[in-house]
């Protein structure tokens, strides 16, 4: 394998191997030398010395002992086998006088600084000489003191650094479990496999030492020369732009050392092959490709299944052989010949997908993401899935009746039942039927707040919400319905099939739960149905209240106060009868009244647009016909009773789904005496005058608990006396005014609140 030496000025330490005559073994009696400030003093060395030029680096201001270190080890090639610190060296240098750089003088001395003298003209000049540490980086003679042989030293600021890279290298790109590749372990790989790290300077170069990087092109935007950079391994960004890893084939890489105190720097490049991983493939099998679609259920396709039949039918064999179906992806292009969109089978994603997957031609993707070793491989085909499951078919029974109910799935239930010719339709056995392999619906209206809202279509059997429109569940009466089975794993779904189907009206109980209130109390919570769904609830309440009068109230389903009812209402109401139907439900109507509005035409089609039963009206009417003395002037209040008394409790239910509900109860309203009671409004200070009577209040206020936002229709006076001339005094409407002595007695008769009677007396004057 050839080397290749790439040198630069780099801080490494370099000795040259440049031998002098060794010294003879002997003891060197010290010369004498002309200095004025060092005397070598008789020592003796007993170690044959081997000399040699050298280079070092020594610190400015390095004190003796590391300087005589640096010189024992750069110029004795024997040094390990000297106390270095015994011996003393001189060097060769310049020194200068009084005027510096004009007078200059070059003499031996000791390598720690000395000075010397010359004779110029007339005069004797002393010179200084800088120690070795402090002179300037070059080249200098140097010998052993009281000795004549010479050495060069090369004082250096770094020394030299030779970084070796080898030629014709190759690597492999190894991976993670992941299968990312695993750069740390590539620098490795580059690193022992490129650094002559026998021959580089410094010695003991190691892979934290340098940095590699590679000439990479970024993955976009790269024209001639720009996109080119030096990159790390792993890639990244660079001067804006993303570069990837190192790639396989050939490529140019860089070592670079950053030199350190001692070395300089350094940079090499060379060439280098990156191998991948092996090669996969998948060897398919003779053309065309045609498999018979799974399904796992009624409605689901088995997508694992089918995924495994086009494997089996597709591929042959693969490249590894330790490949198998478990290990690959299999997807299909569920967007165009142009821009693919490649999808799981089963995916749900249909925000990123053009068409979902099911029987059809398709380009099917079967791809291999490739492990440590081998390289992933995919590979496009053409498959045709069938349905070939076997046609199903419902067929239906004529003129079939069932009962409505609010329970949707007992519905579906009589039609599943019912409705059905199992005998004659192509469906799996009943047996292992329910309702919920059939799709049922009906053809129904929609409704907006309870009102027809006139757009007919299909609508699910429990109801629901159709192209944005409400539908109710189906309700009784004639109605067409269809029928649709979903398929299962052996039969595709049928075509939708029609049916006329007659829903009778279910029975319904009314249950009136008879109560005793306060007459202030709200009257909630008194009918209950069986089954619980939804009514429309006319109550008629007949009684006599607590001041012996006959008392009707009729209370109304809820929907009446609606606003959007009370629009059809109001305006049809006030046209005939010149009061809005919000304003006689706050005032009241007659007996006679109520009998002609429930006839009037416009009214009952408008009840008939809000599905109300308008039979029930003449219901409502039979009721309080049977009241005793019943007549057209006695008023009906709308609502429920608010006067104290007892009351006959009548409910009808009214529903198109439900056979007409009646229900029978007793209110009982009772007065409140408790906390109840008479206050006089204004207090008699004794006497009176004419004129003070005249402004005077004899009244008095009931009040429940302190509370006078009552009704007081039902305070009753009683005033008494004689006047001053001897008449009696006898009134229950107006107080006396004339001059005499009285008594007014104040009590409360019916009403809803009862409180003691009250009585004072009082005198009227001149």
């Amino acid at each position: 394998m050839q080397k290749r030496k790439i040198t630069k000025a780099v801080a490494v330490t370099l000795t040259t191997a440049m031998l002098v005559q060794p010294l003879e073994q002997t003891t060197f009696a010290a010369e004498a030398i002309t200095t004025t400030t060092n005397v070598i003093t008789q020592y003796s060395v007993d170690t044959q010395l081997e000399l040699q030029d050298g280079i070092g680096i020594i610190p400015e201001g390095a004190d003796e002992s590391l300087v005589k270190e640096i010189l024992g080890k750069a110029l004795i090639k024997n040094a390990d086998e000297v106390d270095l610190q015994s011996i003393e060296w001189e060097y060769s240098c310049e020194g200068t006088g009084k005027l510096g750089a004009l007078t200059t003088n070059t003499a031996w001395g000791s390598i720690n600084g000395f000075t010397s003298e010359k004779k110029i003209g007339f005069s004797k000049v002393t010179f200084t000489h800088k120690a070795l540490s402090d002179n300037s980086d070059g080249t200098y003679s140097v010998r052993i003191a009281g000795t004549t042989t010479e050495v060069k030293f090369e004082k250096a600021a770094k020394l030299q650094t030779s970084i070796i890279l080898k030629d014709n290298v190759s690597v492999a790109l190894t991976y993670n479990e992941d299968l990312s590749v695993d750069y740390d372990r590539l620098l490795e790989e580059i690193f022992e496999n490129t650094v002559d790290t026998d021959n580089t300077i410094p010695e003991g170069l190691t892979l934290s030492d340098i940095t590699i990087e590679y000439y990479a092109t970024a993955k976009t935007g790269a024209v001639g020369n720009l996109g080119r950079a030096w990159v790390p391994v792993e890639g990244g960004k660079v001067n804006g732009l993303e570069y990837p890893g190192l790639p396989e084939g050939e490529q140019r890489i860089r070592i670079t050392y950053a030199g350190n105190e001692e070395y300089f720097k350094a940079q090499a490049e060379t060439t280098l092959t990156v191998k991948g991983r092996e090669e996969s493939s998948f060897n398919v099998a003779e053309a065309p490709y045609k498999v018979d679609f799974k399904f796992s259920d009624a409605t689901n396709y088995d997508y694992d299944a089918t995924a495994r039949v086009i494997y089996d039918a597709v591929i042959e064999s693969v490249t590894p052989e330790t490949v198998n179906y478990e290990d690959v992806v299999i997807k299909y292009n569920a967007g165009t010949d142009i821009i693919k969109n490649w999808q799981p089978l089963n995916t749900t994603d249909w925000t990123s997908t053009f068409t979902k997957f099911g029987p059809g031609n398709w380009t099917i993707q079967i791809s291999w993401a490739g492990n440590r070793e081998y390289k992933g491989t995919s590979v496009e085909v053409n498959v045709e899935l069938n349905d070939n499951r076997l046609n199903s078919a419902v067929l239906c029974k004529e003129n079939v009746t069932f009962t409505y109910n609010m329970d949707a799935d007992v519905v579906k239930q009589q039609i599943f039942d019912n409705v059905i010719d199992w005998e004659n339709s192509t469906l799996p056995d009943k047996d292992t039927l329910t309702i919920d392999d059939f799709t049922m619906e009906y053809y129904g209206e929609n409704t907006v707040g309870g009102i027809s809202g006139g757009v007919k279509q299909w609508a699910p059997i429990e109801g629901g919400t159709v192209n944005f429109l409400t539908y109710e569940n189906l309700s009784a009466g004639e109605q067409k319905i269809r029928l649709t089975y979903k398929g299962n794993a052996q039969y595709r779904a049928s075509q939708a099939t029609e049916a006329a189907v007659t829903v009778a009206k279910a029975k319904v109980k009314v249950k009136v739960n008879s109560k005793t209130l306060y007459a202030d109390e709200t009257v909630t919570d008194m009918v209950t149905t069986n089954p619980a769904d939804r009514f429309d609830i006319y109550t008629v309440y007949t009684g006599v209240s607590s001041n012996v009068n006959l008392g009707v109230y009729l209370e109304l389903p809820e929907k009446y106060t609606s606003t959007a009812v009370l629009k059809l209402l109001d305006p049809v109401m006030e046209k005939i009868y010149g009061k809005t139907f919000s304003q006689m439900m706050q005032d009241g109507v007659t007996v006679g009244e109520l009998r002609e509005i429930f006839n009037t035409q416009e009214l009952l089609d408008i009840l008939d647009k809000l599905n109300i039963d308008t039979g029930i009206l003449g219901q409502i009417m039979t009721i309080i016909n049977k009241m005793p003395s019943v007549a057209d002037g006695i008023r009906v209040g709308f609502g429920t009773p608010n006067r104290a008394g007892v009351y006959n409790v009548t409910t009808i239910t009214d529903s198109k789904n439900y056979n007409t509900g009646l229900g029978v109860g007793i209110l009982r309203l009772k007065m409140r005496t408790k906390g109840v009671k008479l206050n006089w409004n204004e207090q008699i200070q004794g006497k009176m005058t004419e004129s003070e009577a005249l402004e005077f209040d004899f009244g008095a206020t009931v009040s429940y608990e302190g509370n006078t936002d009552i009704v007081q229709d039902n305070v009753r006076y009683l005033y008494s006396g004689f006047t001053s001339k001897g008449k009696i005094y006898s009134s229950t409407t107006t107080a006396p005014t004339q001059a005499g002595r009285y008594v007014v007695t104040v009590v409360t008769v019916g009403g809803n609140y009862q409180a003691a009677p009250i009585t004072r007396t009082f005198q009227i004057t001149k």
